[in-house]
């Protein structure tokens, strides 16, 4: 990503937020965190031969949604309290979605971490490498003192 769009990203990133997350707690350093998953994301992409994707406001608007449900509501899984999976969350954004995955990580302090930690993982290498996707969204939420929650929303846009 060159800095012009990393920079972009950074200010997408701060508003994504909806109201109805104005009560999640976020980390000071929530932008940058992301912005460096956004990097190792694309990153890894392009060293499997894929495209890289590009970033889409209302994918972030999703993760936030579900990252703030997590955090309001103690749990830590693709299933929100609503019942409600990543397809769902993104529609309900005004996305319209034919491909939708999720990634989700809790406890990694550091994005690098966050990055190689879902490379290591047949599911979310799977998640990341998804030849069709071409957009993403991504949220960090505080979590507890083991490190913050992060939630990537990978997808197609119907159309595409």
């Amino acid at each position: 990503m060159t800095s012009l769009k990393i920079m972009a990203l950074a200010a997408g990133l701060a508003l994504s937020a909806g109201s109805a997350e104005a009560s999640c707690s976020v980390p000071d350093n929530a932008n940058e965190f992301a912005t460096q998953i956004a990097q190792g994301l694309n990153a890894t992409r392009r060293a499997n031969g894929l495209n890289t994707l590009d970033f889409n406001r209302r994918l972030s608007r999703a993760a936030m949604r579900h990252a703030c449900d997590m955090q309001q509501n103690a749990f830590f899984d693709h299933r929100g309290s609503d019942g409600s999976g990543a397809h769902q969350r993104v529609k309900s954004v005004g996305y319209r979605t034919c491909l939708t995955a999720e990634n989700l990580a809790y406890g990694y302090p550091q994005p690098q971490t966050v990055v190689s930690g879902w490379m290591q993982s047949p599911g979310h290498r799977t998640n990341m490498l998804v030849p069709q996707a071409r957009e993403f969204g991504v949220a960090i939420v505080d979590g507890t003192n083991s490190g913050p929650i992060a939630v990537l929303v990978v997808a197609m846009p119907c159309g595409a």
